[in-house]
This record gives structure tokens, C-alpha cells and sequence, in this order.
């Protein structure tokens, strides 16, 4: 399968129609962040997605969008042309339309397919098309986002996937099948063959009882070795990843030991920061800084108020006692005649001169009626009135509310508080500055946190393999992980001597009851069996020697790769390891047989990428077809030398390379934008293209970027 022709249409910063032609061998897309190289890998991958029609809206492009009037209809497309047995197209496709709200509507998915057969196109579904020409297997091996998917081996079932696929194994699955049915009948035949012979009867009985037992004690521990061996394997790759970030996982503890105290710091110092000057202007005065004058005139006008108010109240007094006065003699003193004090004469003896109509004061008599005893009578009732409780009245003063009285308590106290609150600017000045003096050590430890962060980071990077959880645990496990790798270890040999010990006894066992078949009718049977049980145990062994030589090829194929790959720097030789599992492992060794404990990401990527090389290879010898690699920025970790170098290699292989990267950029900053480094592009083979951002855009609206691709070389 080799692609041909590309087009985007409206997907996503693709906007209107985009058609890019491609050739056999390396295809470049060069361009910066944001310009739209994933986007083109992602308009690829939903074209390949053959599992499920998928309309969603946020893939269409936002300029196309903006543009469309209410109830207008247009269509986000993506076609690819290939050659494979014939030219043939897949077609994805969806209708949208803008809503009388502005709301975008998606409809009339279509996936279109059409194959060339002499003159005729001949349709049929899209994914059919694609599934028998680049099935959805083969496209795990094609498509690669970043550099963590590149080992393919982290699918628990990738080996298996690629032993069925590329090699000879399949071919023997219907014999081993059937020699596998042939050998248990024929023994069932055999065994109902023997129990029938009665001259042999109880010794047959034995040797089949202990065959059986025999038989399932093998089964037990060729299980039980599998585990271990499984276990092992598991625990030694966790070791492995130890080892291998034994560095990072003491620089990440002393790393989070380091950023611990730095945020326990920080937390001490943002306590110490009080900033609630809100607060402070009213409850601490604040706002009476520098005020000083304004009290003095306040107090002046307060004491005049407070002298005004007394003497009021001074005055007030003396008319009211003038008054009272007045009241309580004017009537006395109105025939200018000084009274005698109304307790003379005392109760007794007014109302004794009263009963006896005689005036005892003067010593004349005061017959009843008369002015004389009626005076008398007054005099009495006055006397009386004057013993009963006085009834108050309400009297409303002068200055019922104590609005002056609090003027003067507040300028009592401004007075008292004179010098602190003179001293108000220097307390303010103080406590702003030590509010910035904690906060500009706030901003260090900041950085400083910023910078372990950043460095926690590039360690985590580094060690994708294992999470920092695991990175922190490691030390914790270790001894736990070794006790069960050693153990492991040890029951393995011990397992394969015991293994070893069962074949030898069933086959002894075995040889006992079939010599008993040469004297008995089961003869002829015990021979079949004996010759399909052989057989079955050939087809057993090729499948096996199939699978390592299958192995052994795709390891040659990616050293192949890998040698080629890196140029005057160590890489090591690739190992395809097997695991008890099904699993397999891509490991490096020096010559001397030293696995590499912490190849760098460089090495790690070419190491990967060799194998996916290999089995690109392996597809075109199996499939006499071949198939494009698609990567979106592979390289990310390369130096700019190695970079170089890789993209020379790559663009030597004789295979169709598709690949998104911002390599081959070079910073212009007189016009404060990136720019191709053609003298490197010059270099390479193959076709190469230039993704940007379509000019003037604005930074801040998605509507305005368009990705255009122009083909450079």
C-alpha cells in the first residue's frame, strides 16, 4: 500500500479544500507548534477508524464556520488515494449546517469507497475497503503519536499478534489440532483395548491408575513452572526498571525532601503576611493618619459645644429654681405676711384646736364656719397633703441624647492617644514593609519551587516507565520484589529436575503397559497410538522452532535498523525477550551480554523505531505488500546532530515515511517567526512540505487560523 494523494477538507485549521501528493519513500512536514502538524495526523487517524461513525461538531473548522449563513450546508471531508493490487479511495465524510441559533447541526455521515478495476470504478463501503487493504492490525504497526507509543511490545498481545501474523506458525495449528484429537482417541481406543484383555486385567489396571496420576502430576507442575517462570520475569523487569531509575529514584526523594521544606516555608511565611488593610483603616485607626491638625481643630470646637452646653444647663437650672421658689411662697407673700412653716402647729394640735373651735396660736375662738375655723381646716389639709408621696413629673431636658457627651469622650481619648496616633505613618510604613519583605521571600521560594518542580519533571520524563509513586515506592518493594524473584528463581530448576523425573517415570510406566499390549489383542492399537502421539509432538516442536526463528529473524532486521539508525554513538544490540506469558520484552545488550540498564530516550526511540522497521519489512515479505509508517514528532529528545543524522538515515530507506515534526526550523528574528534550515533540507531525499499558520491571523480568535501546506522539495 503505497499512499498517493491526501485531501483535508474543513477539518478542524484545514479549512476549505487541501490536497497534498505523495511518492514512495520519505514525506516531511515540517512546522512549528500550533501550525497544525498533529491535526493532520488526527484527520488521518479518524479516516482510519473504520469501528464507528463519528460526527463530532468540534472538528469542523471554526473559520468555515463563522463564515456559514443560517441554514447554509457544507462538508468536512477526508479522502486518501492509494495503490494497493490497483488504485483504490477511501472516502470520510460528514454534512453541517448552522442552525437559526447559531447551534451547528452534523449529519449524513458517509464512508465511501471506490477501487479501480481497468476503466471501471467500482464502489463499495469505505471500511471494508480499508480493513482488506490496511487492515486495523497492520494499523497499530503504521501510526505512532510522540515517542511513548513506539514500543509496540507494551500490548500485553503484540508478540502473539505478530508470530500469527508474520511467520510460518499458523500452518501448523490445523495438524498440531488434529494430531493433538487423533493422539487422545486413539489412546482412549488403546486404553478400552487393554482393559479388555483379562489375562493383564489388574496389572493394566495399575499402570493406567499410575499413568493418570502420573500424567496429572506433569500437567500440575509444567503449570506451576509456567508461574514461576512468569514470576520471575515479572520481577526481574521490575528490578530491571529499579535499577535502571535507581538515580532518578534517590534524586526524587531528596527532590520532594527538598520541595517539603520549601512549602512548609512558604506556608510559615504567607502566615506572617497581613494584608488586610481594609480592616486596618477602621479597627486599628488607619485612616486617621496624619490627622494630627484636624484633632487639635476638633477638640477646639468640642470644648466651645461642651462650654455652651453647661452653661445652658446652668441656667436652665437657676429658672427652674427661680421658678419652684416663687410658686411656693407667691401665694403667702401675696398680703406680704412671712407664714409660719406648715409643721406649726403640729397635726395633734390642729386638729385638738379644730374639735375644740379655739385657736390656741392666738387664744381666740373659732366657731365652726367661720373664716377663723375653715382657716384652720386649710392649714390642716396642707399639712396632710404635704406627708403623701410626692407624684414626679416627667421632665424633658435640655439635651435629651448624648451626642455631645461622646464628642467629648472621643476627644478625651484622641487626646490621650496624641502621640500614637501621630506615630500612625511609622506603624503603617513598618507593617507594609515587612508585608513585602515576607512577600518577596514568598517570590524566591516560589522559584526555587519552581525550578525543583521543573526538575521533578525531567526525572519523571525520563523514567516513563515507572510513575512517581513507583519511582518513591521502589525502595519499599525492592526487598520484597527480590525475595520473590530469588524464589522464584529457585523453584524453577528444582520444578524442571521434578518435570524431568515425571517424563522419565511415566515414560517408563508407559513402556510397562505397553509391553503388556504385545501379548494381548491391543497391540495393533498401542502401535497407532504410539506413531500419532510422535507425530503430534513433531508438530509441537516445528510450531516452537517456528516461533524463535521468527524471533531471530525480526531481532536481525532491527539491529539492521538500529546500526543504521546511529551514526559514531553507542546502540547496543536488540534483544526480542519472551516471557513465560505470551509477552515480550525489547531489551539492549552490549557484546558482552550486559543488558543496558538506562539507554536515554535517543537510543530508546532509534531502538524502537528499528523494530518497527523490522516488522514493516517482515509485512512486505509475508503480504508481498507494503505499508506506510506514519510518526507525529518521533524525535522530540534528539540532539540537533542526531537529528540530522536520523532524518538521512530515514530518508535513504526505501519505504514510504510519512512524518510531522518541527525539525528543520530555524528562528528569524527580524521578522519574529520561525523559518525552514534549507542548507539541511538540501540534504535530505524525499519530498518535503511546509505547515503554517496562513497570515495575518488573530492570536485570540480560533476563527481566523487556517493551516496551509506548501510543498518545498
Amino acid at each position: 500500500m503505497i499512499i498517493k494523494e491526501i485531501t483535508i477538507e474543513n477539518f478542524r485549521s484545514y479549512y476549505g479544500e487541501n490536497t497534498t501528493h505523495f511518492k514512495d519513500g520519505l514525506a516531511l512536514f515540517v512546522g512549528d507548534n500550533g501550525d497544525g502538524k498533529t491535526t493532520f495526523f488526527e484527520a488521518l487517524e479518524w479516516l482510519f477508524d473504520t469501528s464507528k461513525s463519528n460526527m463530532d461538531s468540534r472538528l469542523i473548522s471554526e473559520k468555515r464556520i463563522s463564515e456559514l449563513s443560517e441554514f447554509e450546508t457544507d462538508t468536512l471531508r477526508v479522502s486518501m488515494t492509494f495503490d494497493h493490487d490497483g488504485e483504490k479511495i477511501v472516502e470520510k465524510s460528514f454534512s453541517f449546517s448552522k442552525t437559526f441559533n447559531n447551534d451547528i447541526k452534523t449529519d449524513n455521515f458517509q464512508f465511501k469507497g471506490f477501487s479501480e478495476e481497468g476503466s471501471q470504478r467500482i464502489p463499495e463501503y469505505g471500511g471494508r475497503l480499508l480493513d482488506r487493504c490496511f487492515d486495523t492490525a497492520i494499523r497499530k504497526y503504521c501510526l505512532f503519536k510522540g515517542e511513548t507509543e513506539l514500543n509496540v511490545f507494551n500490548r500485553p498481545e503484540a508478540l502473539k499478534y505478530l508470530i500469527e501474523t508474520f511467520s510460518n506458525i499458523r500452518q501448523f495449528d490445523p495438524y498440531v489440532d488434529f494430531t493433538e484429537f487423533a493422539e487422545n482417541q486413539s489412546n482412549k481406543v488403546y486404553q478400552n483395548a487393554m482393559k479388555s484383555d483379562k489375562q493383564n486385567s489388574l496389572q493394566e489396571k495399575e499402570l493406567r491408575y499410575k499413568i493418570e496420576e502420573l500424567r496429572k502430576n506433569l500437567n500440575e507442575k509444567k503449570a506451576d513452572l509456567r508461574n514461576n517462570q512468569n514470576n520471575a520475569d515479572v520481577y526481574a523487569t521490575k528490578l530491571n526498571d529499579i535499577e535502571q531509575s535507581k538515580e532518578a529514584s534517590e534524586l526524587l526523594k531528596s527532590l520532594n525532601d527538598r520541595l517539603k521544606s520549601l512549602y512548609d516555608k512558604q506556608t510559615k511565611i504567607r502566615f506572617l503576611i497581613k494584608e488586610n488593610y481594609t480592616v486596618k483603616l477602621l479597627d486599628e485607626q488607619w485612616i486617621l493618619c496624619g490627622f494630627s491638625s484636624i484633632f487639635e481643630e476638633y477638640q477646639k470646637k468640642v470644648s466651645e459645644v461642651s462650654k455652651q452646653k453647661r452653661k445652658l444647663e446652668d441656667e436652665e437650672k437657676k429658672q427652674k429654681g427661680k421658678q419652684e421658689a416663687y410658686q411656693e411662697i407667691s401665694t403667702n407673700l401675696a398680703n406680704g405676711i412671712i407664714p409660719l412653716s406648715i409643721y406649726i402647729p403640729d397635726e395633734n394640735t390642729m386638729k385638738e384646736m379644730i374639735e375644740d373651735e379655739f385657736c390656741k396660736v392666738c387664744g381666740r375662738k373659732a366657731p365652726k364656719d367661720t373664716d377663723a375655723y375653715n382657716f384652720m381646716v386649710n392649714k390642716l389639709d396642707e399639712l396632710l397633703k404635704s406627708q403623701q408621696p410626692k407624684e414626679k413629673i416627667e421632665e424633658k431636658p435640655l439635651f435629651p441624647n448624648n451626642f455631645i457627651k461622646g464628642l467629648e469622650q472621643k476627644s478625651i481619648s484622641l487626646g490621650i492617644d496624641k502621640d500614637e496616633l501621630n506615630n500612625l505613618i511609622n506603624r503603617i510604613k513598618e507593617t507594609t514593609e515587612f508585608n513585602e519583605a515576607r512577600k518577596k521571600d514568598d517570590r524566591k521560594i516560589q522559584e526555587a519551587i519552581d525550578y525543583e518542580e521543573d526538575n521533578k519533571k525531567k526525572i519523571l520524563a525520563q523514567n516513563d516507565n515507572l510513575t512517581e509513586e513507583q519511582l518513591l515506592n521502589a525502595y519499599h518493594n525492592i526487598s520484597n520484589w527480590w525475595q520473590f524473584k530469588s524464589d522464584a528463581e529457585k523453584k524453577i530448576p528444582l520444578l524442571e529436575k521434578e518435570i524431568k523425573e515425571i517424563e522419565k517415570n511415566l515414560q517408563e510406566t508407559q513402556e510397562k503397559y505397553d509391553a503388556l499390549a504385545k501379548t494381548s489383542v491391543a497391540n495393533t492399537y498401542c502401535k497407532i497410538h504410539t506413531a500419532l502421539s510422535k507425530i503430534q509432538k513433531a508438530f509441537e516442536n516445528a510450531k516452537e522452532k517456528n516461533t524463535q526463528d521468527f524471533l531471530s529473524l525480526l531481532e536481525e532486521k532491527s539491529n539492521q535498523y538500529l546500526e543504521n539508525l546511529n551514526i559514531d554513538s553507542f546502540y547496543g544490540i536488540i534483544r526480542i525477550i519472551k516471557s513465560a506469558d505470551g509477552s515480550a520484552q525489547i531489551k539492549l545488550q552490549d557484546s558482552n551480554g550486559t543488558f543496558v540498564s538506562s539507554p536515554n530516550q535517543a537510543l530508546k526511540t532509534t531502538m524502537y523505531m528499528s523494530v518497527l522497521f523490522a516488522v514493516s519489512e517482515l509485512t512486505t515479505i509475508k503480504r508481498e505488500n507494503d505499508y506506510p509508517l506514519i510518526f507525529d514528532a518521533p524525535t522530540s529528545s534528539f540532539t540537533e546532530s542526531k537529528e540530522s543524522d536520523f532524518f538521512n538515515v530515514i530518508s535513504d530507506i526505501k519505504k514510504q515515511c510519512i512524518i510531522f515534526t518541527k525539525s528543520f526550523l530555524i528562528e528569524d528574528k527580524k521578522n519574529k517567526r520561525s523559518v525552514l534550515d534549507n542548507e539541511k533540507i538540501e540534504s535530505l531525499n524525499g519530498a518535503i512540505f511546509r505547515i503554517e499558520k496562513k497570515r495575518p491571523f488573530n492570536e485570540k480568535d480560533l476563527s481566523t487560523i487556517q493551516t496551509i501546506i506548501t510543498p518545498i522539495k
